[in-house]
């Protein structure tokens, strides 16, 4: 790949109006990840407490007089918690007001990209302060109902630049970092979830189905006063809980897209190889579709998790 050759700027950056940005942009990023992680700990909690719940109750059916009815109880306790968790944090309230927090942060991030980078309508440089703010304020306002849920000190540094940047920065710290840092080591991470959870899945049903038979070829007496019957529902009961988190947890779709995005990118850093000779323009339109292959990504998640909560 040819070297970037960093033209000279005649023009002071636009400093002030990206660190505005950035100072924002932390803000929104720190927020949806906390609202992520209390969706996250409830999420894991209900599918623990559901297998928790069904545990115990197939042993209380097991047992007789005073432990029968503690088993019930304790039983009964777990899958009541599951259901209150579900409805207190797992609503369509909550998904929505992450979804919307971390649409609020890609987005100001796509904004001061371009800017930085001079792409799109960001390529005019002396109204490039101008239209960051219009374009960061607009964001601010579709979010402003959920101001109440922001951190008011965020830790994270924002992962946009605070001046502009030459050619070579721009692939090396947005394209590069994009592909190599986020969408492909996120693509694997929540492949090998996924598949790991449906392996689980698929041996627990395996073997629910091997009990089954056992049973039926040699009967229940043959295996003494334990009902292994009512195992075999437990574990389709934790299989079908494994794969409605999988399914909830949107692991599949979150890898194929990961994966399509990083190819449509890498597929724009072949096509466009040789950037320090493109013209303004050209350079501009490129920074632009680069934004737009990143913006689809986001459009399509936001899609996913609005339509399904």
């Amino acid at each position: 790949m040819a070297q970037a050759q960093s033209a000279p700027i005649s023009q002071p950056p636009p400093h002030a109006e990206l660190v505005k940005t950035a100072e924002t942009e932390a803000v929104w990023s720190e927020t949806a990840d906390r609202l992520k992680w209390r969706l996250d700990v409830a999420r894991k909690s209900t599918f623990f407490l559901s297998i928790l719940g069904a545990v115990l109750a197939t042993l209380a059916s097991q047992k007789s007089g005073d432990l029968r009815q503690f088993l019930a109880i304790f039983g009964a306790a777990p899958l009541g918690l599951a259901s209150f968790i579900t409805a207190q944090f797992l609503g369509s309230a909550q998904v929505t007001g992450w979804v919307r927090a971390r649409a609020a942060s890609e987005a100001l991030k796509r904004e001061a990209w371009s800017c930085a980078a001079g792409g799109g309508a960001y390529q005019d440089f002396p109204q490039r302060d101008a239209r960051l703010r219009i374009e960061r304020e607009r964001i601010e306002r579709d979010v402003d109902d959920l101001i109440g849920l922001t951190v008011t000190a965020p830790r994270a540094h924002s992962a946009i630049p605070q001046t502009v940047v030459s050619r070579g920065q721009y692939i090396d710290q947005r394209v590069h970092d994009q592909i190599d840092r986020y969408y492909l080591p996120r693509a694997e991470q929540h492949g090998k979830v996924s598949s790991a959870l449906r392996w689980l899945e698929l041996s627990l049903s395996m073997f629910a189905a091997l009990v089954a038979a056992a049973i039926g070829f040699a009967g229940k007496e043959a295996f003494g006063s334990i009902d292994f019957i009512a195992f075999t529902a437990v574990l389709t009961t934790i299989g079908g809980a494994i794969v409605a988190h999988v399914e909830a947890s949107r692991y599949d779709f979150l890898v194929a897209t990961y994966r399509a995005t990083a190819r449509r990118l890498k597929n724009e850093l072949v096509t466009n190889a040789n950037f320090v000779s493109m013209s303004d323009a050209e350079w501009a339109a490129f920074v632009q579709r680069c934004e737009t292959i990143i913006a689809d990504q986001n459009g399509s998640w936001l899609s996913k998790w609005t339509r399904a909560s």
